[in-house]
C-alpha cells in the first residue's frame, strides 16, 4: 500500500492511497465515520431546568455536542476494569448551573478533567429569562459512530481514480486532531486485516 498527500489543513486532508482494492477502500472510509472512539455526553441528571427546552431536547444538544478526546487516558466503558459501573478510567462528568437572564453556552460547561472540554466554546444551549435556571451533571463516555452519530469522529469519502487508485479525503470533527485520527482509523484497519489473516488459518 502507497499514501501520497495532496492537500492538508488543520482538520482535513486528501490523499492517493494505491495498493487497495474497492472493498478495503470502503472498509477504510467507513472505520473513519463509525469506527473510531471519541467522547460524547450520553446521560444527563437534571437538578433544574426551568428553560423553554425540555429535559430531552436538552440531553440532545448536549450529546451531539463535540468534545475533545483522549484515548490513551479513557477506555470504554466496556473494556474498563470497573465493568460498565463508570470510573475516573472511562467517564467524565461536565456539571452546569446558570441562572438567568442570558444564554447557555457550551464553554460554560464544568469538567473533572480539563483535558474533556467542548471543542467550541459557543455552542448555545438554551437561553434562559431572569426567572430561569439550568442546573445539571452529565457523564460524557467514549463511544463509537456505529453506536450513535454522537460518537462519529469525522467524514472520509473516496474517488477511484483510472489508475485504480483511490483518491481520500478525510475530515475531523476536532474531538481528535488529524493525525490521531488517521493513526486510529489506520490501526483499527490494519488490526481488521490481521483479525482476517488469523480467521483464514483458523
Amino acid at each position: 500500500m502507497k499514501l501520497n498527500i495532496i492537500e492538508a489543513t488543520e482538520n482535513r486532508v486528501r490523499f492517493n492511497v494505491s495498493g487497495l482494492d474497492l472493498s478495503l477502500a470502503n472498509a477504510l472510509r467507513r472505520i473513519v465515520i463509525s469506527e473510531i472512539p471519541t467522547m460524547a455526553i450520553d446521560s444527563v441528571t437534571f437538578h433544574e431546568n426551568s428553560s423553554i427546552l425540555n429535559d430531552e431536547i436538552l440531553s440532545l444538544r448536549l450529546g451531539l455536542m463535540p468534545i475533545k478526546t483522549d484515548l490513551k487516558t479513557y477506555n470504554t466503558m466496556e473494556e474498563c476494569t470497573c465493568k460498565g459501573k463508570g470510573c475516573a478510567k472511562c467517564t467524565v462528568t461536565l456539571t452546569m448551573d446558570m441562572k438567568g437572564p442570558g444564554t447557555v453556552y457550551s464553554g460554560e460547561l464544568k469538567t473533572t478533567d480539563p483535558e474533556i472540554t467542548p471543542v467550541h466554546d459557543k455552542i448555545p444551549l438554551a437561553k434562559i429569562t431572569p426567572e430561569q435556571s439550568v442546573k445539571f451533571e452529565a457523564r460524557a463516555e467514549l463511544g463509537t459512530g456505529k453506536r450513535h452519530m454522537k460518537w462519529q469522529g469525522g467524514l472520509a469519502s473516496y474517488e477511484q481514480k483510472e489508475d485504480g487508485s483511490f483518491d481520500f479525503f478525510i475530515e475531523t470533527f476536532n474531538q481528535l486532531e488529524l493525525p490521531e485520527l488517521i493513526d486510529s482509523a489506520f490501526n483499527i484497519f490494519n488490526q481488521k486485516i490481521e483479525d482476517l489473516k488469523a480467521g483464514i488459518k483458523q
